[in-house]
């Protein structure tokens, strides 16, 4: 009985699935992961260039963008409109630059960066492309990046905003068109916001710089990049909060959390230059997230903190306190704990409005990035499962990304995105855009989603499902870069950079690691763990491999217990006392 009952508790942990699904094809994971990477072209404002205008008669957009009389043009549109929100884009820009850094394998050099191939070619497909010896993702987050070297004047000056939402929302049109439009319909010159009261954007935006200046190839970008970093960090260490963008992005959906853009720009600025006083930052910032004000809310823009646990853990040893300790335990009641019965990351949200493709695309992302650290792959299966529910592999047999059509699913139609239809009329409205150009019917972008319908939403004008955004997208191409850096690893591209492989300190993972709840907390030393009972009582330890046998039981004679671990690799320990049980999962090394 206990080894039936044991199983079972197995598939809540992610380590075991009692349902086989139709998992996809590699290549099926291939095509899934050019398409959502180069949606990031779709999203280019500048001179671009970005390939869903190609064929239009405004190729650029938003050239004309200054500050103070500086040049602030390019980076990505936020959603399906032309505003630039950097509450958003620095999250996702860091989210992938990190995805990159640690699965640079599982990322592919498909297509040229400049879409020149796609039109010589002119097919738009992925046989179109025409590989250029740069990772495409890279060249995607090089278009980001230079970005925010604009937008990191000074300290004093940091651009988080360009555009205003309510003009932006007047027209529905190309990028390209709307720029000659005037300000009022959106059109330039338009707002630009540089001094907010906002330490996340900076902070985030730092965050992704500093991992651009790991990863960059050409050594003066590095520097470029490092530089801007410390500028962006700068401005963030001055300030405190979020800008508040007139509804569309409210301050208050952070709940007062701001200290993740700091924290993480600290961690990765260390990373990067070794330099312990970054390190000393870090630890100020971190302190000051309240890891349980969000309780186990899913990764999003707004709620950074499951990053910063996880990497917190993993590049410094630190862990926050209570329920929150320990980010396999973070990760587990945020998202295997609350599974449908399938595995799927969905309980927490699911119809219109609540933009439900955020949880199983988040949870595949953070669960890649604590395999990778950990070295731990009790949880790929999870991250296949969820990552191809989202591409189609559900009883709706419903994609929930644009163009992405493969094994007969059904991928959404009417995605709420104006460049996708390439209407330069400023008399049709969103109910009359018509049907997109044949090139464009190969977005990539992932919807917001509803999973309470077997069929999409056919209105473009219902943000609330149909909307494409970068902070979409960001998880999933991450999650895809780590399932493809497993199934078919890309080892060498001509113009990668040689990243020595980061040597954790020991108690950083192994010493000195805890996971700790109400009832019991564990402490992890070399090839062994301590016990200890917050109420005195003695305990019963098992210690289980991931087939369910059990390998040690041990008793305690007191409230603490020190448990030799024979075994290597991940093992399940399971605590039980008279009136508490908790289980924990730890990885031997």
């Amino acid at each position: 009985m206990l080894k039936k009952s044991f199983l079972a508790g197995l598939a809540v942990f992610g380590l075991a699935f009692t349902d086989s699904f139709a998992a996809l094809s590699t290549d099926d994971y291939v095509e899934a992961a050019w398409m959502t990477t180069r949606f990031f072209g779709a999203q280019r404002s500048g001179e671009g260039p970005n390939w869903i205008l190609d064929g239009t008669n405004n190729p650029t957009s938003f050239t004309g963008d200054k500050y103070n009389g500086k040049d602030v043009s390019g980076g990505w549109f936020d959603c399906g409109d032309h505003v630039m929100y950097g509450q958003s884009q620095g999250y996702s820009s860091y989210v992938l630059a990190l995805a990159f850094a640690e699965f640079t394998t599982g990322f592919y050099d498909l297509y040229t960066g400049d879409y020149t191939d796609y039109k010589a070619s002119k097919d738009y497909t992925r046989k179109g492309g025409k590989p250029n010896d740069v990772r495409d993702l890279l060249e995607e987050l090089r278009y980001e990046a230079d970005f925010w070297v604009k937008a990191a004047i000074d300290e004093n000056n940091f651009v988080t905003v360009k555009g205003n939402g309510n003009q932006d929302h007047n027209k529905w049109v190309t990028a390209g068109a709307m720029s000659k439009l005037g300000t009022g319909d959106g059109g330039e010159p338009r707002e630009i916001t540089g001094n907010a009261n906002d330490a996340y954007t900076p902070g985030m935006a730092a965050a992704m710089l500093a991992v651009m200046a790991r990863i960059d190839p050409d050594e003066s970008a590095r520097a470029k990049y490092l530089k801007a970093a410390k500028t962006a960090f700068a401005y963030s260490k001055k300030h405190k909060g979020v800008t508040n963008s007139q509804g569309f992005y409210e301050s208050s959906w952070w709940n007062g959390i701001w200290e993740d853009g700091p924290f993480l720009a600290a961690l990765e600025l260390y990373r990067t230059t070794k330099e312990e006083t970054y390190k000393t930052e870090a630890k100020n910032f971190y302190d000051k997230i309240d890891f349980g004000k969000n309780g186990f809310s899913r990764f999003s823009y707004p709620d950074a903190s499951p990053l910063s646990d996880l990497l917190g853990e993993f590049v410094f040893g630190w862990n926050p306190l209570g329920d929150y300790a320990g980010v396999q335990n973070y990760l587990d009641n945020m998202y295997l704990n609350v599974t449908d019965s399938k595995g799927i990351f969905n309980k927490d949200a699911k119809g219109p409005g609540t933009f439900p493709t955020r949880s199983p695309a988040g949870g595949a992302y953070l669960y890649a990035l604590y395999a990778k650290f950990a070295k731990d792959d009790s949880y790929d299966e999870a991250i296949e499962k969820n990552v191809a529910y989202l591409l189609g592999d559900n009883s709706n047999k419903k994609s929930y990304v644009v163009g992405f059509s493969r094994n007969g699913a059904n991928a959404p139609t009417r995605p709420h995105h104006r460049g996708y239809y390439g209407n330069e009329d400023p008399g049709r409205d969103v109910n009359g855009a018509g049907s997109p150009p044949e090139k464009n019917k190969l977005l990539g972008g992932m919807i917001a989603g509803d999973f309470t319908s077997g069929s999409h939403n056919g209105s473009t004008a219902d943000w609330q499902v149909n909307e494409v955004c970068v902070d979409l997208n960001a998880p999933l191409v991450g999650a895809l870069g780590y399932i493809l850096s497993k199934k078919a690893p890309v080892e060498k591209v001509a113009s990668d950079v040689k990243i020595p492989e980061e040597q954790p300190k020991e108690d950083a993972i192994i010493g000195g690691r805890i996971l700790k709840t109400n009832a019991f907390s564990v402490v992890q030393g070399v090839s062994s763990i301590t016990v200890n009972s917050t109420n005195s009582d003695p305990f019963k330890v098992q210690i289980f491999g991931l087939n369910g046998k059990i390998e040690q039981e041990i008793m305690s004679k007191g409230a603490s217990l020190n448990v030799s671990l024979k075994n290597k690799g991940v093992q399940i320990i399971k605590v039980t006392s008279k009136n508490a049980a908790k289980t924990f999962k730890v990885n031997n090394y």
